[in-house]
């Protein structure tokens, strides 16, 4: 797992970030150290848990509950991915070098609901995206004094093996990970 250490016993950040979450939970799961920053409150609900994870030299994070977004390209400073937190929403986005979007989602596997709403979900990435193409990159900050290990509610665990549609931003891997390609071939 790529990752910088830090000196203060074992604690690692994964990525520089542009907001201050109140706390980072840091989780060992799957063979995946999976890092959720933390606050109180967002613009429509309490306990806002936004999971980051490495995955190569690619970052994983969650979209709306069901959606899984594999970051292809990471702008990195210090060897780290910069993530930008959008406002009031807390959703990760990652600063990146290519902005090819693709979206692979199973016709199949997604609700009435599920459908219709993949096309707003689409509109308002697009229109966060775009707060990214010039972006200070002076402003991205650590998060050591923040991390603590800790367990984080069941229902806010981030199941990269759960998803329902899949964003892609940068250029498509030639393989994706195993368990983006199961979860593929399920739909066949």
């Amino acid at each position: 797992m790529a990752g910088r250490s830090t000196p203060s016993g074992g604690r690692r950040e994964i990525v520089l970030i542009d907001r201050r979450p109140k706390r980072v939970l840091v989780e060992r799961r799957k063979g995946l150290e999976i890092h959720y920053f933390y606050w109180d409150l967002d613009m429509y609900k309490p306990f806002d848990y936004e999971p980051v994870t490495l995955l190569g030299s690619s970052v994983l994070s969650r979209y709306h509950w069901r959606g899984l977004v594999l970051w292809n390209a990471p702008v990195r400073r210090e060897g780290r991915p910069l993530v930008s937190f959008y406002l009031g929403v807390h959703t990760p986005l990652v600063v990146s070098e290519r902005w090819v979007v693709s979206l692979i989602f199973c016709v199949k596997d997604l609700s009435l609901e599920e459908r219709f709403l993949l096309g707003y979900y689409l509109t308002v990435l697009n229109a966060m995206l775009q707060g990214l193409l010039e972006v200070d990159e002076g402003k991205f900050h650590g998060y050591e004094d923040l991390i603590e290990e800790g367990v984080v509610p069941e229902k806010y665990r981030f199941d990269p093996e759960a998803w329902g549609f899949l964003i892609v931003v940068g250029e498509p891997p030639r393989d994706l990970p195993d368990f983006i390609e199961r979860r593929l071939r399920e739909c066949e």
